[in-house]
This record gives structure tokens, C-alpha cells and sequence, in this order.
């Protein structure tokens, strides 16, 4: 199943790294400066199209667990 995907514009302070997240994420509201990523059937592919904006992409830990790194 499809789900609607965006990405962070502001990077992660620890590491800058930008986070994909999904729109049911607890975390999705929070963020106010996000892209709209498209739809996708999973994260990596969600991941791969951010990564064409941001070289250092990565997955929500709570929404995207498998294509979070640490």
C-alpha cells in the first residue's frame, strides 16, 4: 500500500542529515519547513527520492524504521 512521503528541509542537528517521514507520523506535524516527496509503495524508495535534493537522506526512526541509519 501507497503511502505519502516528505522530507525534512531542516537538517537533523546531530548528524544533517534530512528525514523522510510519512503524513501519519507522530513527528509529521512537527515539522513546518517539509517537501512533498510523492507516494510510495516503501521508505527506500521514498529515501531515494530524497536523496536527489538531500545527499544525506535518511528514514524517520519512528515512521521509516527500516531505512533509518544511525
Amino acid at each position: 500500500m501507497k503511502q505519502k512521503y516528505y522530507v525534512n528541509n531542516n537538517p537533523q542537528s546531530d548528524k544533517g542529515d534530512h528525514e523522510v517521514h510519512t503524513a501519519t507520523c507522530p513527528y509529521f506535524l512537527l515539522m513546518y519547513n517539509r517537501t512533498y516527496l510523492g507516494e510510495f509503495e516503501t521508505c527506500q524508495a521514498a529515501v531515494l527520492e530524497a536523496k536527489k535534493r538531500y545527499e544525506k537522506a535518511n528514514g524517520c526512526r519512528t515512521c521509516s524504521r527500516p531505512c533509518h541509519t544511525s
